[in-house]
């Protein structure tokens, strides 16, 4: 294969990539506390141009993936009414514990477990300032967060939710089902940080936007394969002359 061709499929491989990308954020729309995410490429050049079109040694520029972008930007409050439905306005995620460790969300449906404690959907401990999983006493039924994270019940306060923040959010490995693990400790969230009771985050993602993204991306993927398509094409040529002039 000559250096066009080379090029349209290096091009198509990462706007497939890409595609994959999109699909995953139009499918977690819906999604609680979801983030929208962008790959981040780069240009890879090779300085080994072998293409009679272009000059012996010139430069070929590729593209590789590096990384993904996620947009830490919050989603819309939706109220449910669910008093361990909880919403964080503001830089911070809840902290609950996991049998991997300490593991950090924007996802806020929580409930009581069989044990008392506040836990979330797939069953991990929301944790207080201290490590600590938050407990709910045996009997008691009325349970009001303030903004700060405070809980208290009928018998009075029961503990303080854990508002973590870290630096640069960017670092967070993104665990699955709404988790993510730092290697870095968590930060105390600043002051304009806020929980919401009876609410939930939804996703940030622009569904008409990811549809715009998809089309575009459809329609660069059509370019780069006509010109595979055309490249073959003129190989192919170029052997049909060569086998007559033999």
């Amino acid at each position: 294969m000559e250096n066009p061709t080379y090029l349209a499929i290096n091009h198509q491989a990462a706007l497939q990539r890409q595609m994959e990308v999109i699909a995953n954020n139009i499918a977690n729309a819906s999604t609680t506390g979801f983030k929208g995410q962008r790959i981040l490429f780069a240009e890879m050049v090779n300085g080994a141009a072998s293409n009679p079109g272009l000059t012996q040694g010139a430069r070929v520029a590729f593209v590789e993936e590096v990384g993904m972008l996620r947009d830490t930007r919050e989603g819309a409050m939706v109220p449910t009414g669910n008093p361990l439905d909880l919403a964080i306005t503001g830089n911070a995620y809840f902290a609950v514990e996991t049998p991997g460790g300490t593991r950090y969300t924007r996802d806020g449906r929580f409930r009581l477990g069989n044990d008392g404690r506040i836990v979330s959907q797939d069953g991990y401990a929301l944790l207080d300032q201290g490590g600590r999983p938050l407990s709910v006493r045996p009997g008691e039924s009325r349970v009001e967060i303030s903004r700060s994270g405070r809980i208290t019940t009928e018998s009075g306060e029961i503990g303080r939710i854990q508002l973590a923040r870290f630096e640069n959010e960017q670092n967070m490995r993104s665990q699955g089902g709404g988790l993510y693990a730092s290697d870095t400790e968590p930060q105390t969230a600043e002051s304009g940080a806020e929980v919401r009771q009876g609410m939930i985050e939804g996703s940030n993602v622009q569904t008409v936007t990811e549809i715009t993204s998809m089309i575009e991306v459809l329609r660069r993927y059509q370019s780069a394969q006509r010109i595979v398509d055309t490249e073959g094409d003129r190989s192919r040529r170029t052997i049909e002359r060569l086998a007559k002039i033999g």
